[in-house]
């Protein structure tokens, strides 16, 4: 096979074609000089190549970045297996020996692609890209001086566009605006034209490219200016691969299948009572309905067809849902900003179909109809006939409601009387229609909401439940769905980065999570990347979750900024809290360490801390209980197979401690997996077993056990979060309205809170409450009572709900 080599730099140098004919000797590096020569001398720098496969290939193809010898190196590439199977790996020559630090799989793309990759390499972390998009980081000290080369292992494989250069030059993207590599369309469709863009470090712009089909005769693919034009022409798939004209290593490939014409017969299709939902001529819809359809058995969902909603006053089609899994941008935030996510668009719950449209195409007040192609579902009967399909525009029609709700309390229910039918529908609202700092609450009835969710710009954003099992909050997403931990995109970014969690959060403050449950329902051995956040708080802000429980399996929680878990569940088994955080306090809760459907045999690690600065608290762990149980597979973890933590990055803090906690027997003895940055971080303190006996901490290795005085330091929400705004802190509380002594209006509500009783109290201390009902907010000022006791007294003056804050600042005078 030929080995073609584009040698660049940051710039492009000679083209040397058939410079490197043929395979390098299995395990021989082959080096690159004139590569090497254009990395800078030190400091950080990136190498970066074109490679693909050879068709069946099976075995790895590597670009090296680190060498000294054959025996030693460090490098990344690809890894491809049997059943087209791929994967990018990191991995690490030690005397001749591989030690892989990463393994990450990823979806092939359509034809005979070609992959860019990419390595950064800072010192000991090492941050690889594909296709200038980030996959994964891990850190790995090594004394092995620069050196860029390419080998081959096992099977055959082509590179191109080999170059290193400074750090400074990012990667670069290509790709159609907020849209996915998988498009599918239908024969009859016109021309559609899609926006493309380039993104380089989140700057977004439009770049001369060409696009080329595999196969003309079922694609015909063509350049519109910034737009790519797609026009089906027959029945099958086609792969367009887009590549920037400025840089061909900018480049990116689509898959596109082309699927049968729309087909319904043209007869009126009777819709029996509870049959369909909206109800057929059905008015007062909320805006953000589930359209579902009651069969007499679940038929097998197709690989074509759609289901299109049409204006009524003038026959234009405001959404496409399609088979499969289909593409949403979620939101309704005042920056534009979206997140953009692959989603599964029709489910089943028994002969029940659900199709979930797209977010936020319905408006108040308007006329709509259904239209089901007859591919979507094979073998249906409704009512005992053959079900083909709805053409009639009469046969399933609905009228949404004609304006929006007015109050601050919303209600969200799957049916019945309702603000909203989802949770998302009732957070577009909030972002829409409400100031930032205004108070709202969510109210969540009984029942399964299905769906990823999205909050951007909005404090003081409250869900609650009716009831904590009751009230459920459901998706599945995972890294191999949505890769990443995920961000919102601005309105012109290329590709889909909303990333794998249910339920992402960005600049938010104050949001609670009140009485309700949260689960991502992945199984790690059932997709090709398992970390999958039920929640990702991706904010600076600070987060309640009050009687709330979490479930999945790696990654469960991910943090930032500040936290407060109350009386909550979470649930996983590999690193299941993590996060770039501040402070995370988990008071009176349960952990649970559940097994593992990929690895039954492995117990996990509860904590991956990336604590941001080295004075901060990092993750604490407050008078809870560290408990096991079956996973989604049904097994348990066994004695000993988990760990309290593993480290983070060297760019962080591994910041965990654990006060007066129980602790299970699925603990390992030495409680730490390796070690903590700079040797510190991980403490624990007060440790018993579940039936509140001392726990032998004897064979603890990596961590520090603390002496009662010690502990005391992160015994209370005052001390976790004494931080806070810049030593204002921040003393949580749970929510008014679940108080057992309510007030009468111009009552005398006290409130006791305990706090520190050495120094002098009375100046050392200011305590202070927010109380707020709606858009007003009254300030009360505390005082110490004695004994450690803190007290405020408010009198409200209106009847209803408030909720109330409290704030604390210690050693300030």
């Amino acid at each position: 096979m030929l080995r073609r080599c584009l040698l660049l730099a940051g710039f492009l140098l000679t083209w040397t074609a058939g410079a490197y004919a043929g395979l390098p000797a299995p395990g021989a590096v082959k080096r690159v000089p004139a590569v090497e020569a254009a990395a800078p001398g030190s400091g950080p720098y990136f190498v970066e190549a074109r490679m693909r496969a050879a068709p069946g290939a099976v075995g790895q193809g590597y670009v090296i970045v680190r060498y000294r010898d054959d025996r030693n190196w460090l490098g990344f590439g690809l890894d491809a297996a049997a059943a087209g199977k791929l994967a990018v790996n990191i991995v690490r020559m030690v005397d001749g020996e591989p030690k892989f630090l990463k393994q990450v799989r990823i979806d092939p793309d359509a034809g005979d692609a070609f992959y860019t990759i990419r390595l950064d390499v800072d010192g000991a972390a090492l941050t690889a890209y594909v296709n200038g998009t980030r996959l994964i980081g891990v850190d790995e000290p090594t004394p092995l001086p620069p050196g860029i080369g390419i080998l081959a292992q096992g099977g055959q494989f082509e590179i191109d566009g080999l170059r290193a250069g400074d750090i400074t030059q990012a990667p670069t993207s290509i790709g159609l605006v907020h849209r996915h590599k998988q498009l599918t369309l239908q024969l009859g469709d016109a021309p559609q034209r899609f926006a493309v863009r380039a993104s380089r470090r989140g700057e977004v712009r439009a770049v001369p490219f060409s696009a080329t089909s595999s196969d003309a005769s079922v694609l015909e693919a063509g350049v519109d200016g910034d737009k790519l034009l797609l026009a089906p022409r027959g029945l099958g798939r086609a792969a367009v691969t887009l590549t920037s004209a400025e840089d061909p290593n900018v480049a990116v490939t689509l898959a596109v299948r082309v699927g049968e014409a729309f087909a319904a017969p043209a007869g009126r299709v009777p819709m029996a009572a509870g049959r369909v939902l909206p109800a057929a001529k059905e008015r007062d819809v909320p805006v953000d309905t589930r359209l579902q359809i009651r069969f007499d058995q679940a038929p097998i969902i197709g690989e074509n067809g759609s289901i299109r909603i049409v204006r009524a006053k003038d026959n234009v089609t405001v959404d496409v849902i399609r088979p499969g899994m289909e593409l949403d941008e979620i939101g309704a935030t005042r920056d534009g900003v979206k997140r953009v996510v692959r989603y599964k668009a029709i489910s089943f719950d028994g002969a029940t179909a659900t199709i979930h449209p797209h977010d936020g195409k319905l408006a108040y007040g308007t006329g709509y109809y259904v239209l089901v192609d007859g591919n979507v579902f094979t073998g249906a009967t409704l009512g005992g006939a053959p079900f083909d399909g709805i053409a009639s525009r009469t046969a399933w029609a609905f009228r949404t409601r004609e304006q929006a709700p007015r109050g601050i309390t919303l209600r969200v229910a799957a049916k019945g009387k309702a603000d909203f039918r989802t949770v998302q529908g009732a957070l577009n609202h909030v972002m829409r229609n409400f100031p930032r700092e205004q108070p709202v609450t969510i109210r969540l009835a009984d029942g399964r909401y299905e769906g990823l969710l999205y909050l951007r710009g909005k404090d003081n954003v409250t869900l609650r439940g009716d009831s904590r099992h009751g009230a459920v909050i459901t998706g599945e997403n995972s890294d191999g769905i949505n890769p990443g931990s995920g961000a919102g995109q601005l309105p012109l970014a290329p590709g889909a980065t909303g990333g794998r969690s249910v339920f992402l959060v960005e600049d938010a403050d104050l949001l609670r999570l009140d009485t309700l449950t949260l689960a991502n329902t992945t199984w790690r051995s059932r997709t090709i990347g398992a970390q999958a956040e039920v929640l990702n708080f991706s904010s600076e802000g600070r987060l309640i979750a009050n009687e709330v429980d979490f479930f999945s399996e790696q990654d469960t929680i991910q943090v930032k900024g500040y936290a407060w878990f109350y009386r909550s569940l979470v649930a996983g088994n590999v690193d299941f809290i993590w996060g770039y955080n501040r402070a995370a306090l988990f008071e009176e809760s349960e952990i649970r360490s559940v097994g593992d459907s990929a690895n039954p045999s492995s117990g996990g690690y509860l904590v991956q801390a990336r604590t941001v600065a080295e004075g901060d608290p990092g993750f604490v762990f407050l008078n809870s209980r560290l408990t096991h149980g079956p996973g989604p597979a049904g097994n348990d973890v066994a004695p000993g197979a988990a760990f309290l933590a593993r480290p983070g990055v060297v760019a962080a803090w591994d910041s965990v401690r654990y006060i007066n906690c129980s602790i299970g027997p699925h603990i390992n003895a030495q409680g730490w997996h390796g070690r903590p940055r700079g040797g510190k971080g991980w403490e624990e303190g007060g440790s018993t077993d579940l039936a509140g006996r001392p726990l032998d901490l004897s064979q603890r290795v990596a961590g520090g056990v603390l002496a009662p005085a010690d502990a005391a330091r992160y015994d209370s929400r005052t001390k976790v979060f004494a931080q806070f705004a810049n030593g204002k802190g921040w003393n949580p509380q749970p929510a008014l309205a679940q108080d057992a002594d309510p007030v009468e209006r111009w009552g005398s509500k006290e409130l006791t809170l305990d706090g520190p009783r050495d120094g002098n109290p009375f100046t050392e201390v200011e305590l202070s409450a927010t109380f707020r009902q709606g858009a007003r907010t009254v300030a009360v000022d505390g005082f110490y009572d004695g004994e450690g006791q803190y007290k405020l007294r408010f009198m409200p003056d209106s009847t209803g709900e408030w909720e109330y804050e409290t704030h604390t600042a210690i050693g300030r005078r």
